[in-house]
């Protein structure tokens, strides 16, 4: 064994060290107090140890017992407490750290989700939600992310099933889930939607786009063509383009063949009006410019022989009109007997040379010579008293004591009446 205080080897039965004169048995006692408490806190270090055996031999004039009491209670008083204070402070840190990376993991899933979300990935989003949601119940964003999710993937698949509806050319039930799915995103401007959306925009283009087209077929007058047209031109896409198309080429169709039969019956002002129709669908279509061109020049030539045939008719008409007044009754022959007493007996043939039936029509002829002298005159009533136009009508007189042979009658003057 050995003294506590100088270190000396000792040996067991001494009661003093031989070395330095301390008491043996109080410091063993001391020795062991000091061990106990010791063990209740930490174990000290070989520094801390060799510190205090320094201080110890420093001080030796001090008596021992009374010393070494004072240095150990003053020590621990103020070390305990700043040891628990470090192993509370460190506890502390060390469980704070671990929330923070919590939070970190926790936001971090959600940024990838939100990511994948946007991608379309709505299953892989739903999934790293989840494992957000496990790691923290009590996040309200979290569970209102995994709702907006899920509604995403129900949503979705309502969206897959209009496009396979519109494939299937399964327009009544495409419509009915089309508008379903917009009535359940009204309200929702979240960015998970805004694809959704757009692909529901696109797919109600081509349900209009797909009835369209099969509605096509049985309209046949450009008043309902132009009705479609209307629709069509309010939708986008290259699809609601070409049945803008087909529905315009329809409308020349339709407008070249009905003015084509207007313009054989000369009915020009109605096949104008056809093409003039057709071109606000289709401004810009050659055959139907062409078209209206070659009425117009119809038009114009049929007007233009119109008014020849008007001129002409009322040429004819005034001459007509003359002839009626002026030459109505057109000698056809007149025969002339001298009889035996000298008197000279005359028949004549007349025609109605006017376009209108004449009444009471009267003669006045002259008798002349051979030499062309006037040997006599009369007059005659002709009958019948009406005659229609080209009948014939006839006269007879007689011019008393002409006894001349080979005279000539001639009428002079006629009067008649039109009717």
């Amino acid at each position: 064994m050995y003294c506590h205080h100088c270190g000396k080897k000792r040996t067991d039965d001494a009661v003093y060290c031989s070395q330095c004169g301390r008491l043996l048995a109080a410091e063993e006692n001391e020795t062991a107090s000091v061990s106990s408490e010791s063990t209740l806190v930490v174990l000290e270090t070989a520094a801390a140890i060799e510190t205090r055996r320094a201080g110890t031999i420093e001080s030796l004039s001090v008596p021992a017992g009374v010393y070494r009491g004072k240095r150990r209670g003053s020590a621990w008083a103020w070390l305990l407490p700043v040891i628990l204070l470090l192993v509370t402070g460190a506890s502390l840190f060390s469980y704070y750290i671990y929330q923070a990376g919590m939070n970190d993991r926790v936001v971090k899933l959600q940024l990838e989700a939100r990511t994948s979300a946007l991608e379309g990935k709505y299953e892989v989003a739903q999934a790293k939600l989840k494992e957000a949601a496990e790691a923290r119940p009590a996040f309200a964003s979290v569970q209102k992310d995994l709702e907006i999710v899920a509604m995403a993937i129900e949503l979705s698949r309502s969206v897959a099933a209009a496009g396979k509806q519109l494939e299937e050319k399964n327009l009544e039930d495409a419509e009915l889930t089309i508008e379903k799915a917009k009535n359940e995103l009204h309200g929702h401007s979240e960015p998970i939607f805004l694809s959704m959306k757009e692909q529901l925009r696109g797919y109600a283009v081509k349900l209009n786009v797909l009835k369209l087209t099969a509605e096509l077929a049985d309209l046949n007058t450009v008043d309902e063509l132009g009705a479609k047209l209307s629709i069509a031109s309010q939708l986008e896409g290259e699809e609601a383009a070409a049945v803008k198309e087909q529905i315009i080429v329809k409308i020349v169709e339709i407008s070249i063949k009905e003015a084509d039969a207007l313009l054989k019956k000369k009915s020009y002002s109605d096949a104008l009006a056809i093409t003039g129709k057709g071109l606000l669908y289709a401004k810009d279509e050659v055959k139907l410019i062409n078209l209206e061109k070659k009425i117009t020049d119809a038009q114009a030539a049929y007007e233009r022989d119109e008014q020849r045939r008007l001129e002409h008719a009322m040429q004819q008409a005034a001459a007509e009109d003359l002839k009626n007044q002026t030459a109505a009754v057109e000698v056809v022959q007149i025969e002339s007997t001298l009889d035996e007493f000298g008197d000279l007996n005359i028949e004549g043939e007349l025609r109605n040379a006017a376009t209108r039936p004449i009444y009471s029509i009267s003669v006045k002829f002259i008798v002349r010579d051979a030499e062309g002298n006037e040997v006599g005159s009369g007059t005659a009533e002709a009958t019948p008293d009406y005659v229609e136009p080209g009948e014939s009508i006839r006269f007879t007189s007689t011019v008393y004591g002409v006894y001349i042979q080979n005279t000539t009658v001639v009428v002079d003057h006629a009067t008649w009446y039109l009717d």
